[in-house]
């Protein structure tokens, strides 16, 4: 695997090398191109319990034998012993092979298989001081990314790119947590910008920052039993149908997907090192209450198959009120209607409430307690229907699809509150409040995002209730003032 750091080298994802060059690798293979395998510098190598060290166009040091010899043992001890996952081919017995190999700055390494098609081997850069980090730190992440890619091999090969970068990514965490290198992709200018490109994505950059949604589901979904899970289910499912079965279903899916959605808006809430991510991508709809109702129209960065669109709702007046969203979703460019999946979200900056509705072309929801329970509001618009318009760009000013996304309009407002839900609380029956931890402003990104233990109550996700199509009926619909935030 080919791994390029563009923030060591003060770049930026806009060239043409891509972070990782097993799938290129792959994709040579399923082409029936032929491969050449490293060359060997020396004959002798050097051999651990379970690894042959070789040096190929490079001639290692006994020291660097030794450092990185002990590296990948702690790598083995921590994914196959620990974790249980299933032996590269040809371990059992026998050594793995790992290369130290004269690589230009700006790759760590890559792994492949010999023209067996079934052995893998690693191949690891010597220099690593363009890295901005040590010798041993680069060598540790990158042993853990590439080895647990020829343990994935054994389980599906052909497997989706984007899963492999992103369980990788998750691994490097895993193995080695006080580096966290893998935080790079969810810095500005990385994932966190770009929250609409779709979770499937292979643009060579956003599959490793679908690290967020891995580590998403290791903490509030089962831990790292259910990373391992989906990798034995792997063997004879795709990823997403994998991650449906894990949890329950496609309604458990769709649910997980909006409480994912709903943590990384307010800050990421509940990751243990949400505080050190980069805000998460947002639509300011007016700068404040006065500027309600407001029109949202978006007209570039069009949520894709499961992206999402983050649209921040100005501070509301301290008498309460509902806020309500009045919803039009469009049909592709050929009439094929999509399936929506909207959410209104409130939140006091410490818990939230929210609720979800899906459509294929309107709905109306509500969410009441806003200016007494609630002081600010989101709504989260993305789509479920796939093939929407998949990008396979690297990430650009000016983003690029193979087709343009379906689009769509709502209109929010705030409303006198429902008879039914006056109470002291403001929170009413259609949805449960969860616990944030003490975020402080959530749309900052900085905040205590909890122990991470994966015990906060999940938010609110249920069907929008009756009535609020009445509350909206005498809504003038105003235009939208939109503000940008945090992309340039």
């Amino acid at each position: 695997m080919l791994l390029f750091v563009a923030h060591a080298l003060a770049l930026t994802p806009h060239g043409d090398v891509a972070p990782c060059d097993t799938q290129a690798m792959r994709a040579a293979r399923a082409a029936g191109l032929e491969r050449t395998r490293p060359t060997y510098a020396n004959a002798t190598g050097y051999d651990t319990a379970h690894f042959h060290l070789e040096g190929s166009d490079y001639t290692p040091t006994d020291e660097e034998y030794q450092l990185l010899g002990e590296i990948f043992e702690e790598v083995w001890a921590e994914e196959i012993d620990t974790m249980g996952y299933l032996k590269p081919y040809g371990t059992d017995p026998g050594l793995f092979t790992v290369y130290l190999e004269d690589m230009q700055n700006g790759l760590y390494g890559y792994t492949s298989v010999e023209r067996d098609g079934k052995t893998a081997y690693i191949a690891i850069n010597p220099d690593m001081g363009w890295t901005g980090r040590t010798t041993e730190d680069a060598w540790k992440v990158t042993a853990a990314h590439e080895f647990f890619h020829a343990i994935q091999f054994e389980y599906d090969y052909w497997e989706a790119s984007w899963w492999m970068e992103a369980s990788s990514t998750w691994m490097e965490d895993e193995v080695y947590d006080d580096i966290n290198d893998y935080d790079y992709y969810l810095e500005e200018g990385q994932w966190p910008d770009y929250p609409e490109v779709s979770m499937v994505a292979e643009n060579g950059w956003h599959e490793y920052g679908e690290v967020i949604w891995a580590r998403y589901l290791t903490t509030f979904h089962g831990g790292r039993d259910i990373e391992k899970a989906l990798w034995e289910a792997c063997v004879d499912q795709d990823i997403l149908d994998a991650t449906k079965d894990a949890l329950g279903s496609q309604d458990a899916f769709e649910a997980a997907l909006v409480d994912f959605e709903v943590r990384n808006a307010l800050g990421y809430a509940g990751y243990e090192e949400g505080a050190d991510w980069f805000p998460v991508y947002t639509w300011d709809l007016g700068a404040d209450a006065s500027d309600l109702p407001a029109t949202a129209t978006p007209t570039e960065y069009y949520a894709d198959y499961l992206g999402v669109n983050y649209w921040r709702i100005p501070l509301p007046e301290a008498d309460a009120h509902d806020l309500a969203i009045d919803f039009t979703g469009n049909p592709m460019d050929d009439g094929t209607k999509v399936k929506w999946q909207v959410t209104v979200v409130g939140t006091d900056g410490a818990t939230w409430d929210s609720i979800t509705d899906t459509t294929k072309d309107t709905l109306t929801l509500s969410l009441p307690g806003f200016g007494t329970t609630w002081h600010e509001g989101w709504v989260l618009v993305g789509i479920l229907t796939e093939n929407t318009g998949v990008s396979h760009d690297a990430y650009d000013s000016s983003p690029r699809y193979d087709k343009i996304p379906p689009t769509y309009s709502f209109v929010a407002s705030l409303a006198d509150p429902s008879p039914e839900d006056t109470g002291d609380t403001g929170v009413g029956d259609t949805a449960d409040t969860a616990d944030m931890g003490d975020t402080g402003e959530p749309h900052t990104g900085k905040h205590d995002p909890g122990d991470g233990s994966g015990d906060e109550p999940d938010c609110g996700c249920q069907s929008g209730g009756a009535g609020a199509a009445g509350v909206l009926g005498a809504v003038v619909i105003g235009v939208a003032i939109v503000g940008r935030r945090r992309r340039g």
